[in-house]
């Protein structure tokens, strides 16, 4: 059985004939459960046996479960998959060229139609107090910040954001 990565719903309704329990992994953060198990009711709804196994981790915590047949599929983000896991450069992945290069078990589908670009959130009142409007307006203050691990550890995330717009502050993770 080919184990899937996914980012298209279309394309499981295809498999009305798999007969096999899919199991269902989710990372451990809202939105990855709420993707989750709308793939896991849409299956159901197609007559597939659903097992979730959400919650189970973190990005390489879900692809090792996937590549070792522990799960079946989980939804992962084309930049997550370049950036960590494929430890590639390349800025807009296609669904061909990491297709390419993920682990021959794996198949990598078309996306689900919606960009999550990272975004740096504040308090407009905070904001207009320090006159920040850009991020470059970082650089200047010294504010207490707060990232997902994830984008801590990531090249596009906090390194990469605090190398361009010169940012000396240390944030701590959440």
């Amino acid at each position: 059985m080919k184990r899937l990565l996914i980012w298209c719903l279309g394309a499981l309704m295809c498999a009305s004939s798999y007969a096999e329990t899919i199991t269902v992994a989710s990372k451990n953060f809202g939105e990855s459960y709420l993707l989750a198990e709308m793939v896991s009711q849409l299956l159901e709804a197609s007559g597939h046996t659903v097992d979730r196994r959400f919650g189970l981790g973190g990005t390489l915590v879900c692809h090792q479960a996937l590549i070792s047949g522990e799960v079946d599929l989980y939804i992962e983000y084309t930049g997550t998959l370049e950036q960590v896991i494929l430890k590639g450069n390349e800025r807009h992945p296609t669904v061909a060229s990491l297709n390419q290069r993920v682990h021959p078990e794996l198949l990598v589908l078309d996306s689900l139609g919606f960009n999550n670009t990272y975004a740096i959130a504040l308090k407009q009142s905070l904001a207009e107090q320090l006159g920040i409007s850009t991020i470059g307006d970082l650089a200047e203050q010294q504010l207490n910040l707060a990232f997902s691990l994830e984008f801590l550890n990531r090249e596009d995330g906090w390194p990469g954001l605090s190398a361009i717009y010169n940012i000396q502050q240390t944030p701590i993770g959440i």
